[in-house]
């Protein structure tokens, strides 16, 4: 009986022993070396809609990518949803491209007019860009290769906030434009 509770013992010790020592992270960061990524560098300031001035408010970035050395761009194309309805922006093949968008023309894309929101009551809404890259080779890479979303209002870089994981990220997966009234904390939104 007692070479019995030795050798369990024994055995549960060593089945601890090599299940304690995983070398590997637990959380996993997507592997880049194997696709392609779209790239947003935003303009100061220009992250946000501001919903009481739709038709002046702007966001603005350069769209570029990250090939990683592996693949090269011909063309991305870019798509704004707003709920579960998504229309092209279009396609851009030079890179950076400079892209322009007020909160009045987002809107437009939906058949929406800035005072059809404020008559609907609404005081934040979101919208999202995402894309699809057409490599030289003829590949396609989307969003959903992509392991997250990256909303420019929580990154500490904008708002003052700390940083989060997400936006160390050499790109995006989804680029979440907020639509809301300004924060008056934030001196980016005065």
């Amino acid at each position: 009986m007692k070479i019995k509770s030795h050798v369990l013992i024994l055995m549960a010790g060593l089945s601890t022993l090599f299940t304690a020592c995983i070398e590997e992270d637990s959380i996993k960061e997507p592997d880049y070396e194997i696709g392609i990524i779209a790239r947003a560098t935003i303009a100061p300031g220009k992250y946000w809609f501001n919903i009481n001035e739709l038709s002046s408010s702007e966001v603005s970035f350069d769209l570029s990518y990250e090939g990683f050395e592996v693949h090269t761009a011909s063309s991305i194309e870019l798509f704004l949803s707003r709920g579960s309805d998504q229309v092209s922006l279009g396609t851009y093949t030079e890179f950076p491209s400079t892209i322009n968008l007020t909160g009045e023309e987002a809107y437009a894309y939906f058949g929406e007019t800035p005072a059809s929101i404020l008559a609907s009551g609404i005081s934040r809404d979101e919208f999202r860009i995402t894309y699809e890259i057409t490599t030289t080779e003829g590949e396609t890479f989307s969003r959903y290769g992509q392991y997250y979303n990256y909303n420019p209002s929580l990154d500490g870089r904008f708002t003052g906030r700390y940083a989060q994981f997400y936006t160390n990220l050499p790109g995006f997966g989804t680029l979440v434009l907020d639509v809301r009234p300004p924060n008056p904390q934030n001196p980016n939104e005065e």
